[in-house]
């Protein structure tokens, strides 16, 4: 009789034992199922910044042109101009290693117009460039040369070009800014949805942009970066 009831109690506590490793495994189950289900809960939020900064570097250019029929004539016309346009840029307060040109381009008109069509065979373009950071004294010029120059017989076109160099010096603290921005809309978010914020899932930072602040203040930049940042809801 007691060798008959050892099979019993064993397969008593196989069953138990089936039985709780059963029931540990569904909890598991159950807690890791959860836990993923978490996992899925995020939120996707976009930080901006951005800042007005000033100009720290200007192109000045000055194009004229001039036509004639002999082109000894012509050449000489366009180094008598060259010299007048640097002569009023040195007296407006550039130095020679701001002024910047090549010779001029001078162009054969036959070649492309037949000749009863044209008045002057020969054409020249020329362009005479400054870079400088001198940003008062690119303003006065400008507004000055082109008239100063029809005084000597040359219609000018002047344009100033403005740009801003200084993006790496304030790129850490933008960026800072904009993962701000964004962690205060997640909280945000979270709040409206009776939830909290977890950790940071994934995070990108989108390209700088620097543009005029508007058309006519195009001596003041505005930069602009948004981060898009993923959170996890808990």
């Amino acid at each position: 009789m007691k060798g008959s009831n050892i099979p019993f109690k064993k397969n008593y506590i196989m069953g138990v034992s089936v039985v709780l490793a059963a029931a540990v495994l569904g909890i598991f189950m159950v807690c890791t199922v959860k836990t993923l289900k978490s996992y899925d809960d995020t939120v996707k939020v976009r930080g901006l910044c951005e800042k007005e900064v000033p100009a720290d570097r200007v192109v000045l250019r000055v194009m004229y042109s001039a036509q004639d029929n002999d082109l000894a004539t012509l050449r000489s016309t366009m180094e008598k101009n060259d010299q007048t346009v640097i002569s009023l840029l040195k007296k407006a307060g550039f130095t020679d290693e701001e002024i910047k040109y090549t010779s001029a381009n001078f162009n054969d008109r036959y070649d492309s117009y037949y000749t009863s069509n044209i008045r002057f065979r020969y054409s020249a373009n020329q362009t005479i460039s400054v870079f400088t950071s001198k940003m008062d004294e690119v303003s006065k010029v400008q507004n000055t040369i082109d008239a100063d120059l029809l005084k000597h017989d040359i219609i000018s076109n002047t344009y100033a070009n403005y740009e801003y160099n200084g993006l790496n010096d304030i790129k850490p603290s933008m960026i800072a800014e904009s993962l701000e921005n964004a962690r205060t809309a997640a909280d945000e978010f979270a709040k409206n949805s009776h939830s909290k914020i977890g950790k940071m899932r994934t995070a990108s930072q989108g390209y700088f942009e620097v543009e005029d602040l508007d058309e006519n203040t195009p001596q003041v930049k505005k930069v602009r970066v948004v981060t898009t940042v993923e959170y996890y809801l808990k």
